[in-house]
């Protein structure tokens, strides 16, 4: 099997690797913006079992740099069975304000440096009529809060995207998911206080696979944040402007 992460440094995707990589024999493609990085990643998947593993650094700001990638991975691992996208950064919300090349890039990072390679593999599943693709969005992309929307709306702008390529494809053997985990215990958002909302990102990789085997299309990591989320898409805008989210 032929498993393409984009992020693959990240929290998340490292440990949804680090899953696969011990049943063995899969080929892994990793896709990031740090050499270094990328390859302390291929060399502990590469001691969990009998894995193939090419390490590619990408420029994920340049849409050219993002296909040419991909197509070199099919090039030398494959069709692709399952990719992943799990790249971004956690945007400050405060300099997103000021600085509109900061607001511009992160939104180019966190949305369409996703929503590109999302069409692209959609595309190739199409051609092979299979295919699994996952998108690492955010609870954050549900409703714009006053202390994160530029993050927020990249991620809402992903989640809309694939859920019309999900709608656009109606096949059942190519599944295209959306991840909506919570609050995450990574380098990211090691800045943040920590409270009991907080998971661990193998249970995000470990709910990912359930997902996976039961057929999920929209997962909210942890569940309730499903029940949370849901209220909160329900209050009137006057009374969330008044809450202090």
């Amino acid at each position: 099997m032929h498993i393409l992460i984009l992020g693959a440094t990240s929290a998340i995707a490292h440990a949804f690797a680090k899953r696969y990589a011990k049943e063995g024999d899969h080929v892994f493609t990793l896709m990031g913006r740090n050499q270094q990085s990328l390859n302390a990643c291929a060399s502990e998947l590469s001691a969990l079992g009998n894995n193939v593993i090419y390490p590619i650094v990408v420029d994920f700001m340049n849409p050219s740099d993002i296909i040419h990638a991909i197509n070199e991975s099919i090039q030398i691992g494959g069709s692709i069975d399952i990719a992943v996208l799990a790249q971004g950064s956690l945007s400050d919300q405060e300099k997103a304000k000021k600085d509109f090349q900061y607001l511009h890039d992160e939104f180019m990072l966190n949305a369409m440096s996703m929503i590109i390679p999302a069409q692209y593999i959609a595309n190739h599943y199409k051609k092979n009529n299979s295919g699994i693709l996952i998108g690492i969005g955010s609870v954050a992309g549900e409703r714009g809060r006053k202390g994160n929307y530029a993050y927020g709306s990249a991620k809402s702008a992903v989640h809309t995207f694939l859920s019309g390529i999900r709608n656009d494809i109606g096949n059942e053997h190519i599944r295209i998911m959306t991840i909506k985990p919570g609050f995450v215990a990574t380098p990211m958002t090691s800045h943040l206080k920590q409270s009991p909302l907080f998971v661990k990102p193998d249970f995000i990789a470990k709910e990912i696979i359930r997902g996976i085997e039961q057929g999920q299309d929209v997962m909210y990591i942890p569940s309730y944040w499903r029940i949370i989320m849901m209220i909160i898409r329900a209050l009137p805008e006057k009374i969330f402007m008044k809450l202090n989210i």
